[in-house]
């Protein structure tokens, strides 16, 4: 009968063993599902009053090259169309501010404007958030861009409302949520920082929208109306409710 070998393994299969087991263990963890990272809680969100855009801008990229004579005049008519636009302008502001609250509030978080917020005359968005007379998260918005726009190729104007979001806490600066948005003429696209115009605010040629200003109002309403909205929905996708 042949003998039974007891001797211990060799070294050569300990390691064999142990590439093996390694392997094993690699494949186990690499089918377990990747952690993914908690939403902050938010229940209550401040918001800061929205500051009106200093100046509105009327730009027609479509006037040909050499036509100075056109490029001047379609200029001064615009800076005069703005002029006559300034009550929306300044308007822009609190309707803003009124629309963010009640779609976040529509979004499931209890929202108000923020008073007693200071700021400086010269630079209304330049804010000391450690100022702030609250301790709850603060949402600051603030208009980049707001205007009439015509591409060129193009002689249609449409709105341009390009903005910037910033949900923060208020007890140590943290970003909670933050995006630049752009509705109408500079969007491309739906998605979380491009909200496409209302197909209805469209003006054929520049003496078509100057000789419509209660639409070219409701336009921006529009445009309000619209970007709160997706700040609101943006906001809920990057956060969780309280527990």
């Amino acid at each position: 009968m042949k003998a039974i070998d007891r001797s211990l393994p060799s070294r050569r299969t300990l390691l064999a063993l142990a590439l093996t087991a390694g392997a094993l263990v690699l494949a186990a963890c690499g089918s377990r599902p990747a952690t993914v990272a908690e939403l902050p809680a938010v229940a209550r969100i401040m918001v800061i009053p929205v500051a009106p855009i200093k100046k509105l801008h009327t730009e027609n990229k479509g006037i040909p090259l050499g036509v100075l004579w056109q490029s001047i005049a379609d200029r001064v008519k615009g800076s005069e169309f703005n002029e006559r636009m300034e009550a929306v302008r300044k308007d822009m502001g609190p309707k803003m501010t009124a629309a963010l609250v009640a779609q976040l509030n529509a979004q499931g978080y209890r929202a108000q404007a923020l008073e007693g917020v200071s700021r400086p005359a010269a630079s209304p968005d330049n804010i000391d958030y450690g100022l702030l007379p609250t301790s709850e998260p603060v949402l600051h918005v603030y208009f980049n861009e707001v205007g009439m726009y015509s591409a060129r190729f193009s002689t249609d104007y449409v709105p341009r409302v390009n903005l910037s979001a910033y949900l923060m806490t208020a007890k140590d600066g943290d970003t909670v949520y933050s995006e630049t948005i752009y509705y109408g003429a500079d969007a491309s696209g739906d998605s979380s920082g491009s909200v496409p115009a209302n197909a209805r605010d469209r003006w054929g040629s520049f003496g078509e929208l100057v000789a419509q200003p209660q639409e070219v109002a409701r336009s921006y309403d529009d445009a309000v109306t619209a970007l709160a909205t997706r700040i609101a929905k943006n906001i809920r996708a990057n956060t969780a409710p309280p527990r």
